[in-house]
């Protein structure tokens, strides 16, 4: 692949644009991403920031789903209980078990994420 402004042989591409970059393209200071401009490696540094901050909110987003999920599990655990001592209807002590199960379980299943998840 030939570098269009000097017509010499590339040494990769620009990240951001997806020119082909030649030794004399190259920025002065190297960089983390191979970049044909300073432009290029601005908006490239733009989007590597951006990314990270969306991944930072998906994380926080993990961990609020977590915790939801233990809460709202124990609140359906006490009120399984509740419906054992004050309304003896075998249904409703199920569901209310059923779904106190499933939340804790699905508040195991955020944890395992989160932990996994590493920024």
């Amino acid at each position: 692949m030939k570098c269009l402004p000097h017509q010499a042989e590339a040494l990769g591409v620009c990240a951001y644009c997806g020119r082909a970059v030649c030794v004399q393209c190259l920025p002065a200071p190297p960089r983390r991403r191979l970049a044909c401009s300073v432009e290029c490696a601005a908006a490239s540094e733009r989007s590597e920031g951006a990314l990270e901050m969306i991944l930072q909110k998906s994380l926080q987003s993990v961990r609020a789903s977590a915790f939801y999920c233990y809460l709202c599990g124990a609140l359906s655990a006490g009120a399984s209980v509740a419906a054992y001592y004050m309304l003896p209807s075998p249904f409703l002590i199920y569901f209310t078990a059923g779904c106190a199960v499933a939340l804790i379980a699905s508040g195991i299943w955020y944890s395992s994420i989160a932990r996994k998840t590493k920024l």
